[in-house]
């Protein structure tokens, strides 16, 4: 915070968004091809994981 205020930055630096749009990209693909690389429920808990990280990590909001 500065002054009281949460600093922003541009949503193509969130890396917060870049890893949810890979997730979906890549279940999607795997879906779309029919090969389980990894189970849903793996998928899921990895994804899960690496957001909780992110969020402790994160230090400013993300501007549209």
């Amino acid at each position: 915070y500065k002054g009281g205020f949460m600093e922003s930055k541009a949503w193509y630096t969130s890396k917060t968004l870049w890893v949810n749009l890979i997730a979906v990209i890549a279940i999607a693909a795997q879906g779309i091809s029919g090969h389980e690389v990894i189970n849903a429920e793996l998928q899921v808990s990895i994804l899960a994981a690496i957001n909780m990280i992110l969020r402790f990590v994160t230090k400013s909001q993300v501007t549209w």
